[in-house]
């Protein structure tokens, strides 16, 4: 992807949204689930932990589509394409505050982020490899 690609995916992600993973599961069928995420040094970063079954299929399978969209009426999307990485280390946990501080109101991250801890956290990393956007004009909103 282009930087330009890179800047305005960044623009894009920017607001508080949910981001749809879609895995592939053991038999080959897709497995979605809605999670929260943070954006940054051009790559999408998830929380989760090792009993999910996101997790579980990436740890098979590293394949991963993600689409954000916005509102409820979805006119504009983000579709992502790529290989997620996986970490598992104490690196994580800077990570996993950035993804809890854009969802949660201040007086609340800390509670969650104690819960988290005591989890079989890991942060899933998806570099887009290709991406498609639908992002209506100002003049088409």
């Amino acid at each position: 992807m282009s930087p330009d690609d890179i800047a305005k995916l960044e623009e894009f992600l920017r607001p508080t949204r949910i981001a749809v993973v879609a895995t592939v599961d053991r038999r080959g069928m897709p497995h979605l689930t809605p999670n929260w995420y943070v954006f940054s040094d051009g790559r999408l970063h998830i929380s989760t932990t090792k009993e999910r079954m996101k997790y579980i299929n990436l740890a098979r399978d590293n394949r991963m589509a993600v689409c954000v969209y916005s509102g409820t009426t979805a006119t504009e999307y983000a579709s992502i394409t790529g290989l997620a990485e996986i970490s598992d280390d104490d690196s994580i946990w800077p990570i996993t505050r950035n993804i809890v501080e854009r969802h949660l109101p201040a007086d609340r991250v800390e509670g969650l982020m104690a819960t988290l801890r005591n989890e079989n956290r890991v942060i899933l990393s998806l570099t887009p490899e290709k991406v498609i956007f639908r992002v209506m004009s100002e003049a088409t909103r």
